[in-house]
């Protein structure tokens, strides 16, 4: 691998946590797997806490991304079903040995509820995320595709909710049934009238 001995520490453990978890992932794995020397480790990361904070804001921009990407491609609501539907069929797909769902909401599930300073990166995430879907969904509205009494940030915190519960309970059942049903009841978001 190649990089800095910080981007490569970096790039192992965003793979491991996601693979292997948090607390079964030892710092010897990432320094071995790494190819980098103890001592480099610590100069850059002090402690596993602050590596797994490293890892936590670096799945959040990664997943930024690839919604920014998803929605500027998309120019009306159902655009955005169709890409976001596109993008989630290739992850699963792509490589269904590694791929288990939102690194975020994986992460995030090994950590007791409001233990920091995870919790507040991962506060912070969802945030993000509310942002960026609420702009566009404003965006949509108005352009007249939605209706005038949306209300953007509810309508993100929906299609959020819809993502990341499909997704864990994909997870959880290995059954695709969840993840077709998310992309239906997103229509029913944006269209509350449209047939189940």
């Amino acid at each position: 691998m190649k990089g800095s001995p910080r981007h490569r520490i970096l790039e192992i453990a965003k793979k491991r946590f996601y693979q292997q978890g948090y607390y079964h992932t030892g710092i010897n794995q990432l320094i071995r797997e790494s190819g980098t020397a103890k001592a480099s480790f610590y100069d850059h990361f002090p402690s596993k806490r602050d590596l797994g904070i490293r890892v936590i804001q670096a799945y959040g921009a990664d997943v930024l991304i690839w919604f920014r990407q998803i929605l500027r491609e998309s120019p009306s609501p159902n655009d955005f079903i169709a890409e976001l539907s596109k993008a989630v069929i290739i992850q699963m797909n792509e490589d269904a040995s590694y791929y288990q769902g939102c690194p975020i909401a994986i992460f995030s599930c090994q950590f007791p509820i409001g233990e920091q300073p995870f919790s507040d990166e991962f506060k912070s995430i969802a945030f993000r995320w509310e942002t960026l879907f609420a702009m566009y969904i404003a965006r949509w509205k108005s352009n007249g595709l939605l209706k005038e009494t949306t209300d953007p940030m509810e309508m993100a915190r929906d299609l959020i909710n819809l993502y990341e519960g499909a997704l864990i309970n994909w997870r959880i059942s290995l059954n695709e049934v969840y993840i077709k049903r998310m992309f239906a009841q997103m229509k029913q978001v944006f269209d509350p009238q449209a047939k189940k």
